[in-house]
Formats: structure tokens, C-alpha cells, sequence
């Protein structure tokens, strides 16, 4: 095999892209995510780069060189000629580094970071690293750690993505801290008797499973009234088609707001 550091041009990206005939299926999303990172500057050179078979066949790095064309920006790649054909058996199957691996956050903390960048900078592309790490020091981090140092459970739902980034973007907004976070702890313990009626309304959706894990924009909007005083006594939790986008405007809105201050 043969290594050497080479300049790839998007045209030169193009070229080897002809080459690529028994590769896995394209992520379109992973090249568009590798492409904005391109754009945005972040791109870092490591080892990891294109890899070519004995035979000429292109056998790693088609995303790497889809998003090269994708961004129209030459990078710099590690370029490795002359791999066995029987490579791929073994290529791309270790175990992935999460968003807290590459921060060092807590798991829970980076969850919502990263629920939170993705509405603030927007696509439809994964965010990066350093885009979740940005919307952690906003004072979403010691928010949310202070949140789940208070109430450390897990409950199915309840203590889920979205409900924590409701609470956290309520209290870094101003709400009562203490009221929000006494809320949270008892809804995830299940204290009926020291939840607000509208909690206990929650609690029934998601045991009748109207109200699910999978609908992130759903339990936001419902966390959010969920967490507001003003709302403690009703009896109802209704959710309309317009507080389901509000609730994600809402919560951007809270971090953006901090991002401004921040770089002001």
C-alpha cells in the first residue's frame, strides 16, 4: 500500500467518484452534514481519508469526496492506494463517537445541546460538534446539568429530550427555577400529589400513549405548558396545529437570544 497527502480538487473528487462500484449505499444527509462542515470551515485533516483497491475500485471515502463536490471546496486528504479487495469485509465497523465523546459533556447535556443547535442553525443536516458545544455555553450546559443533578431518573417520555430542553429553555428564559425544576422531578417520580392538574393530565396522555416519545415536537409543546405556573390548574392538556411550531420558535428564539448577548 502507498499513503501520501493530497489536495483534492472537486473535479478530482468528480473523476474518482467513477470508480465507486460496489460501495454501501450514499447517505445523502451524511454528505450534505460533511459538506456544511466544509463550508463553515470546520474540516480537519486526520487519517481517515480515500482508500484505493489493488484493483482501482474506490473503496472508502465516497462521502468525503461526494461532499467535496457538494461544497466546491479542495480539501486536503490522506489518499491510500493499493488495498487489498477483500478490505471493505472489515472497513467502518466500529463503534460510532457520539456528540458527548467528542465534547466531553454528559450524554443527557449534548442530547439537548444538540436538540437546541438543530433548531437554532437549521438544515436539515446533522450539527456539528462545535455548533452543539456553542448552544452548550450559552448556559444551556449548566441549565440542564443542574436539571438532571436534581432529578437524576429516567422514565420513559417523561424524562425524555424534549420535555428537559423545555425545561431548560423555561428557566434560562426566566420562569421560576424552582417551580420548573420541582415539576420535572415530580412528574419523572410520578408524586401525583405534588403535581399541578395539567401534570396529571400529561401523565394520563402518555400512559393512553397519546402523547409519545416519537413526537419530539408534540412533548415540547405540551412540556412547555406542562412547566408553566400559569397553567397549573387546568384540568385539559390540548396541543393546536399552531403551538406545535410555536413551541420549537419559542425554545430557538430563548437560545438565539442568548448566542446575541453572548457575542455582543
Amino acid at each position: 500500500m502507498k499513503a501520501e497527502f493530497i489536495t483534492i480538487t472537486p473535479d478530482q473528487a468528480k473523476q474518482w467518484l467513477t470508480l465507486n462500484f460496489d460501495n454501501r449505499t450514499k447517505r445523502g444527509w451524511w454528505v450534505s452534514n460533511i459538506s456544511a462542515m466544509i463550508k463553515r470551515g470546520e474540516w480537519i485533516t486526520t487519517h481517515q481519508g480515500i482508500g484505493f483497491t489493488k484493483s482501482g475500485k474506490l473503496l472508502d471515502g465516497q462521502h468525503r469526496l461526494e461532499a467535496i463536490v457538494n461544497s466546491g471546496i479542495p480539501i486536503e486528504m490522506l489518499v491510500t492506494t493499493g488495498i487489498s479487495d477483500d478490505a471493505y469485509k472489515v472497513l467502518d465497523n466500529g463503534v460510532k463517537r457520539t456528540l458527548s465523546d467528542l465534547t466531553g459533556i454528559n450524554q443527557k447535556t449534548a442530547e439537548v445541546s444538540r436538540v437546541l443547535a438543530r433548531l437554532v442553525f437549521g438544515g436539515d443536516t446533522l450539527t456539528s460538534a462545535d455548533q452543539a458545544l456553542e448552544i452548550y455555553n450559552t448556559g444551556v450546559g449548566e441549565v440542564h446539568e443542574n436539571l438532571i443533578e436534581y432529578c437524576g431518573k429516567t422514565m420513559a417520555v417523561l424524562s425524555s429530550a424534549p420535555i428537559r430542553t423545555a425545561a431548560t429553555c423555561m428557566i434560562l428564559d426566566g420562569f421560576n427555577q424552582d417551580y420548573v425544576k420541582n415539576t420535572y422531578s415530580n412528574l419523572v417520580h410520578q408524586r401525583f400529589n405534588d403535581l399541578p392538574n395539567i401534570a396529571h393530565a400529561f401523565i394520563r396522555q402518555v400512559n393512553e400513549k397519546r402523547a409519545t416519545a416519537n413526537q419530539r415536537n408534540d412533548l415540547m409543546a405540551r412540556a412547555i405548558k406542562v412547566f408553566n405556573p400559569d397553567f397549573a390548574n387546568v384540568a385539559r392538556l390540548q396541543i393546536s396545529d399552531s403551538e406545535l411550531p410555536a413551541a420549537t420558535a419559542y425554545c430557538r428564539d430563548v437560545v438565539r437570544n442568548l448566542l446575541t448577548e453572548g457575542r455582543a
